[in-house]
């Protein structure tokens, strides 16, 4: 259910609360990245009503084509309207959304979640009305010795309809449904050889190339690998990362969010082009209670989700127990 507020109610919009270590407001924003991936921190971003914040965060981003950012809190999902202002929140029933995907099918656009806790994917209409759910892991004999071995971490769509679960805090495998929700196969497993994963945390359908194909953030191995759409392993794309957690694609663009306080930008080759947010070395950096006190303004800690809006500015969402989202927008 949306939460609309009356339009005198917007006056009493506020800024997140903003860091200690701060940058002077009027200095020129925190600028952070190299040549054709140089980005400026926006300011001010989100602004919430009064007795609202972003609260503890552990999950993901996503953003609509009308320039609405969601945002997976400790106990729902909140919608961040094209002006940075709080718009509503989906929920109760959304808490522990992990990773999330904005999908356009049929000509509507809907919200895929991977809940961890609820050991379920959702797709959602982005009023939050449920359209389906896949509880539970695939019913193959042998393959989960318990239900609570399997904790899905994200989910992703491809276009013609199939659907890809990672089970990132399980067994680190990914389980492949046909566009009507039937078993199709599963591939991984816990390891660190070509195709095996340690925490397969994220995965992304890419769509940039002729044939689409799957980016999966295998974290604790700190690599990007890149799978056929069968799940045959076909290349490791980065093996320097910092734990990456999530990742998201804008034109040719590729962003991949690390734990280890930064993201990672690629070309359509997939070829590095610059790191974001790491250039403080002295930062305190890759754990949930860092407050607002050691802050630094266009620096990252824990960066846990990430996503391009509909203009093609990067969000990066800590792991952070006090709330913490960083807008950037890219410097022409």
């Amino acid at each position: 259910m949306k939460t609309r507020y009356p339009l005198a109610f917007a006056t009493i919009l506020t800024q997140a609360v903003p860091s200690a270590a701060a940058a002077d407001e009027k200095a020129p924003p925190a600028r952070t990245g190299t040549g054709d991936a140089t980005y400026e921190v926006v300011r001010g971003w989100p602004r919430y009503p009064e007795g609202k914040s972003l609260g503890n965060l552990h999950g993901d981003m996503a953003a609509d084509k009308g320039g609405n950012v969601y945002i997976a809190t400790g106990s729902t999902i909140q919608v961040i309207g094209p002006d940075g202002g709080f718009k509503s929140e989906l929920g109760p029933d959304w808490g522990g959304v992990h990773g999330m995907k904005v999908r356009e099918q049929g000509g509507e656009e809907f919200l895929f979640v991977a809940q961890t806790g609820k050991k379920a994917v959702s797709k959602l209409k982005l009023d939050g009305t449920v359209v389906w759910q896949i509880l539970g892991h695939p019913d193959v004999e042998g393959m989960y010795p318990h239900i609570s071995r399997y904790n899905p971490t994200d989910v992703d769509v491809a276009p013609d309809g199939t659907i890809y679960i990672a089970d990132g805090y399980g067994m680190s495998l990914v389980h492949i449904y046909d566009k009507d929700r039937k078993y199709v196969k599963t591939f991984g497993g816990k390891g660190a050889g070509a195709g095996q994963f340690n925490v397969c945390h994220n995965i992304l359908v890419d769509t940039r190339g002729g044939e689409p194909s799957l980016l999966i953030s295998d974290r604790q191995n700190n690599r990007l690998q890149l799978h056929d759409m069968d799940g045959g392993f076909v290349a490791t794309i980065d093996a320097e990362l910092g734990r990456p957690c999530a990742a998201d694609i804008y034109g040719d663009l590729l962003a991949v969010s690390e734990l280890d306080g930064r993201v990672s930008v690629y070309g359509k080759d997939n070829k590095l082009i610059a790191r974001l947010g790491d250039e403080p070395k002295d930062r305190k950096k890759a754990g949930n209670g860092v407050g607002p006190a050691d802050w630094h303004e266009g620096a990252l800690i824990a960066v846990h989700g990430c996503t391009f809006d509909s203009k093609g500015d990067l969000y990066a969402q800590e792991w952070n127990v006090h709330g913490r989202v960083t807008k950037y927008t890219k410097v022409e």
